[in-house]
C-alpha cells in the first residue's frame, strides 16, 4: 500500500474545505438573520418615532387652539368685569327687589287692582307694594290711592276684593 502523501492530503483538503464552506455558510446565514432582525427593529422604531412625532404635532396644535380660546375667554371675562364692578354695589338692591317680588307673588292683590278697605268698605286703587325692614324685622305694605286722590300706605290684611 503505497499511498502518496498528495492523495491523502487531497482527500483531507476536500473534507476540510467542505467543512469550512459549510461553517461559512452557517455563519453567513446567522449574520444575515441578525442583520435582518436589526433592520426590522430599526424600521419599527422609526415607525414608532414617526407616530410619536405625529401625536406631538397634534398635541401642539390642540395646545395652540386651547391657548387662543383661553385668551379670548379671559378678554371676554375682563370686558364683563367692568359691568360686574358697576352692578356690584347694587347687589343688595337687586336682592331686595327679588325678595319683594317673591313675597308679593303669593298675595291676591296686584298693582292696578281695585280693592276695598275692611274698615269702611271704601274703594281704593293699588298703586304699588313696598317691603321694608332690616336684618331682623320686615314689613309689607300696599301703597293705595283713595277716593280723595291721596296715597296711603296700608297693610295687606286691611284690604279685600
Amino acid at each position: 500500500m503505497n499511498t502518496s502523501p498528495n492523495n491523502v492530503n487531497g482527500n483531507f483538503n476536500w473534507k476540510k474545505i467542505g467543512v469550512i464552506l459549510l461553517l461559512t455558510f452557517f455563519l453567513g446565514f446567522i449574520i444575515f438573520s441578525v442583520y435582518q432582525s436589526f433592520a426590522e427593529q430599526r424600521k419599527n422604531s422609526e415607525k414608532q418615532a414617526q407616530a410619536l412625532e405625529n401625536q406631538l404635532n397634534q398635541l401642539n396644535q390642540d395646545l395652540i387652539s386651547l391657548k387662543s380660546k383661553y385668551t379670548s375667554m379671559t378678554q371676554n371675562r375682563d370686558s364683563l368685569q367692568v359691568w360686574v364692578d358697576y352692578f356690584n354695589p347694587m347687589k343688595a338692591i337687586i336682592q331686595n327687589a327679588k325678595l319683594r317680588d317673591k313675597v308679593f307673588e303669593t298675595l291676591d292683590l296686584k298693582p292696578g287692582d281695585i280693592a276695598k278697605y275692611k274698615v269702611d268698605s271704601t274703594t281704593v286703587l293699588i298703586v304699588e307694594y313696598r317691603v321694608g325692614g332690616n336684618d331682623y324685622n320686615y314689613h309689607m305694605h300696599y301703597l293705595v290711592r283713595n277716593r280723595k286722590g291721596e296715597l296711603v300706605e296700608v297693610s295687606p290684611n286691611e284690604l279685600f276684593r
